[in-house]
């Protein structure tokens, strides 16, 4: 415990398999920078806007993970990151102690031991107000939730995760002063997940005159692009992306001068928004969420929500080809 006192930054921030070298892997996180509270966009609507009113007892915790991801030109995977954050708010009667048990296979640190099948979290924090003397041992954080929303954790992971969505970009030349930019995006997430207000958007070249659309098999419900003249950029919505569909967008780019390398380098790089309920791909799960104090005999409802939403998400453009 005292190892983990000195290497874990405690920070104020705002349902229901240990070895011995555990203690080992954290001594080596480095934990760096300072970590912010990661809000989540799917709580668009405050859950209660005042604790006195709240006439049953119950608690609300959000998985949250923020990804960053970087697709090279090729569509090979160059970077993958994870910010993630167990949020939770609180309408307890009583302030009674809560246990809250995570993945029994989390591992904490990268030592170069075997991490098949393992959820590796390279670093991480806790609030000030968790007791996690039992964390190593069983993956169990113990406190008394203080008032209003706090983040319990906060950890970040790298890796070859799967990727919610893939995005794949065609330039080529449609004549001598127009180009077809192709985006193709396949969600590779489960039939019943979504992603939803997905945003594309990609920058084109300075010299563009007008842009217009083809939808493949045309438009879906939900689904639009317009061209930003102010801004040369265009922006493709499609309001909600089922799991294991596709969605291809060709823009037919009308120049005001000819084709050149240098004009086909303004085009991209294409970015993403978008937002993932019930749904995270680091794989860390919650175990349960209860409360240990045994003269708390109400049962509290308890509310578990799974987010994962786009940070950055990049995919790098190629030169093309001609037509």
């Amino acid at each position: 415990t005292e190892i983990l006192k000195t290497f874990i930054h405690n920070e104020p921030v705002a349902v229901e398999g240990s070895t011995d070298s555990t203690a080992e892997r954290l001594r080596q996180l480095k934990l760096k920078g300072e970590r912010k509270t990661i809000s989540s966009l799917a709580v668009t609507k405050p859950i209660h806007t005042d604790r006195g009113k709240s006439q049953t007892n119950e608690i609300f915790l959000d998985i949250i993970e923020r990804i960053n991801v970087l697709f090279s030109s090729t569509g090979s995977l160059q970077n993958y990151t994870i910010d993630g954050v167990l949020q939770l708010k609180s309408y307890l009667s009583g302030s009674p102690q809560l246990s809250l048990a995570l993945n029994e296979n989390v591992v904490l640190g990268r030592d170069g031991g075997p991490t098949y099948g393992a959820v590796v979290l390279d670093d991480c924090n806790f609030h000030q107000c968790v007791n996690y003397d039992s964390f190593e041992h069983d993956r169990a954080l113990t406190f008394v939730p203080p008032d209003g929303e706090f983040a319990a954790m906060s950890y970040r992971m790298t890796g070859e995760y799967t990727v919610p969505f893939r995005v794949a970009p065609i330039v080529e030349e449609y004549g001598p002063e127009m180009i077809e930019f192709i985006v193709k995006i396949r969600a590779d997430i489960p039939p019943r997940n979504f992603g939803s207000n997905v945003v594309i958007s990609f920058p084109v070249p300075k010299c563009t005159q007008s842009v217009s659309f083809e939808h493949a098999g045309g438009p879906q419900p939900g689904e639009s692009a317009a061209y930003k003249s102010s801004e040369r950029s265009v922006v493709w919505t499609v309001k909600k992306f089922t799991g294991g569909s596709e969605h291809i967008l060709r823009s037919r780019i009308a120049l005001t001068q000819r084709i050149s390398s240098a004009v086909k380098r303004e085009i991209g790089p294409v970015s993403m928004q978008f937002e993932i309920p019930m749904f995270n791909v680091s794989g860390l799960q919650v175990r349960y969420l209860h409360i240990t104090d045994r003269g708390k005999s109400y049962k509290p409802h308890r509310w578990v929500r799974y987010i994962t939403q786009a940070s950055s998400y990049v995919a790098r453009v190629g030169a093309g080809s001609g037509h």
